[in-house]
């Protein structure tokens, strides 16, 4: 499993790279799925694969913290799922930091095969609440609802 979630790690990151490489080319097309909703723990992507999915919750909390707060990677792991159906989020994950180990819901496209999640809207449980985590990137900011003008046209978060 380890090997398979650095793998995915490294995929992801290469995605990720090519992704925004082609977003700003001018045009971009939105990535073909799905929106679907996921539940459960905000994790940091590289302690919870480094550990074999041993990093985790509150006693992990302080160093995930630390790791998104310094751009690791952030993941989700869905409530009763294993290890190995973790999602590594296409997205920011400094927004993230101050909500590690508590349970997050996420709406984006899930790409399973890769172990990614696309990102549209977060939320952190708050008591029986949930309340939005504002996303801070550039691929969220060339949403259609935004006013401004960058050269992106046509993409709807």
């Amino acid at each position: 499993m380890n090997r398979f979630l650095i793998a995915t790690l490294i995929g992801g990151g290469v995605f990720a790279a090519s992704f925004a490489a082609f977003a700003h080319d001018g045009e971009h097309k939105e990535v073909e799925g799905k929106t679907t909703t996921v539940i459960g723990e905000l994790i940091d992507a590289a302690c919870f694969t480094a550990s074999d999915g041993d990093a985790k919750g509150k006693d992990h909390a302080e160093c995930a913290t630390k790791c998104m707060a310094t751009g690791i990677p952030a993941g989700i792991l869905p409530e009763g799922k294993t290890e190995d159906d973790a999602l590594v989020m296409l997205t920011n994950p400094k927004p993230f930091a101050p909500f590690a180990a508590q349970t997050i819901k996420v709406e984006g496209v899930v790409h399973a095969d890769k172990h990614l999640i696309d990102v549209k809207k977060a939320y952190v449980k708050d008591g029986e609440n949930w309340r939005e985590i504002v996303l801070d990137d550039e691929h969220h900011k060339m949403g259609g609802d935004e006013k401004k003008d960058d050269g992106h046209k046509g993409h709807k978060h």
